[in-house]
C-alpha cells in the first residue's frame, strides 16, 4: 500500500500545479464527482486520468489506488481552500508563481506537441554528428586527459594526502580511503576530459603535468580542496555515431527550440 501511494503522489504533483493554476477542480466538475468537499467537485476523470499515469509507468489499477488518491485530493481541496480564505493566493509573489507554472507547463506542452507531430529523425542525428565532426576537426589537434581525484573538505587534509603520497602510499588507495567524492569506489578515476570540460583550476595544473604526475599543491573548487593526479593523456578521440545518440539528441531539440522561438519571435509584435 505504501508504494503505490509513494507512486500516486508522484503522479498528482504535477497535476496539482495544473489545478492550482486553471482551477482544474471547477473546470472538470462536469464529470460524475469522487466527492465534494465544501461545495467544490473533484471528479471521477481526474482520479481516472492520475490513476492512467500510475499505469503507465508500471502500477495497477486498484480501489486502494483509487482510494489512496480520493483521500490525496481530498486534502489538497481543503488545504487549498483554507489558502484561499487566507487571502494567500492573491499575494504577488503568489501570482508571480502561478504565471511561472502556467507558461511552464504549456511550454511543456507545446514542445512535446511540435515532437509528438514531428519526432527526431536519424538523419537529424546524423546531420548533427557529422556538424560536431566537422568542428571538432577544424579545431586541430586536441588532447584529452584522464584525471583522477582526492577531493577533501580542508585544505590541512589535502596537505596530508599530499604527505601519504610522497611516503609511498598510492593514489587509489588514499581516494577509496579519504575521498568524499563518489569516484572514490573506482580509486579517484573521473574519467577522459578536454580541458575546457574541466574546471579552469583544475584545467590549468592538468594540462601542465606528465602523465602519472600528481598537482604539486591542493586545488580548491568551491568548498572543497582536490589533489589531482594525470593518469594518461591522448590524442582526442571523436566518439561513434551510436555512442553520441544520447548527446545528439539534446543537440536537435535544443535547435529546433531555438528555430521555433525564432520563428514566433519574428512573426510577433514586441514593444
Amino acid at each position: 500500500m505504501k508504494t503505490t501511494f509513494t507512486g500516486a503522489l508522484r503522479a498528482v504533483i504535477p497535476l496539482l500545479a495544473l489545478s492550482f493554476a486553471w482551477n482544474v477542480s471547477s473546470a472538470l466538475a462536469a464529470d460524475a464527482p469522487v466527492a465534494v468537499v465544501n461545495g467544490v467537485s473533484i471528479s471521477s476523470g481526474l482520479i481516472d486520468r492520475v490513476v492512467q499515469a500510475n499505469v503507465a509507468q508500471g502500477q495497477k489499477d486498484t480501489p486502494e489506488l483509487r482510494a489512496a488518491l480520493k483521500q490525496e485530493f481530498i486534502a489538497r481541496e481543503l488545504m487549498s481552500q483554507e489558502s484561499q480564505k487566507r487571502g494567500l493566493d492573491k499575494l504577488p509573489s503568489t501570482q508571480d508563481a502561478l504565471l511561472g507554472l502556467r507558461q511552464n507547463l504549456l511550454i511543456d506542452l507545446l514542445m512535446n506537441d511540435e515532437f509528438t507531430k514531428n519526432p527526431v529523425t536519424d538523419a537529424e542525428l546524423k546531420a548533427e554528428y557529422e556538424r560536431q565532426v566537422k568542428v571538432l576537426k577544424a579545431a586541430g589537434d586536441m588532447q584529452q586527459f584522464q584525471i583522477f581525484s582526492i577531493v577533501v573538505a580542508t585544505e590541512v587534509e589535502a596537505k596530508s594526502v599530499q604527505a601519504a603520497l610522497k611516503s609511498g602510499q598510492t593514489f587509489e588507495a588514499l581516494a577509496k580511503s579519504k575521498s568524499l567524492d563518489p569516484s572514490k569506489d573506482k580509486g579517484g578515476e573521473l574519467g577522459w576530459f578536454l580541458p575546457d570540460q574541466m574546471t579552469p583550476a583544475i584545467s590549468n595544473v592538468v594540462v601542465n603535468l606528465a602523465a602519472g604526475a600528481v598537482s604539486a599543491a591542493p586545488i580548491q573548487v568551491g568548498n572543497y580542496w582536490h589533489v589531482v593526479k594525470l593518469a594518461a593523456k591522448r590524442a582526442y578521440q571523436v566518439p561513434g555515431f551510436d555512442e553520441s545518440k544520447n548527446l545528439l539528441q539534446s543537440a536537435v531539440v535544443q535547435g529546433r527550440r531555438t528555430a521555433l522561438l525564432k520563428k514566433l519571435s519574428d512573426a510577433a509584435t514586441v514593444k
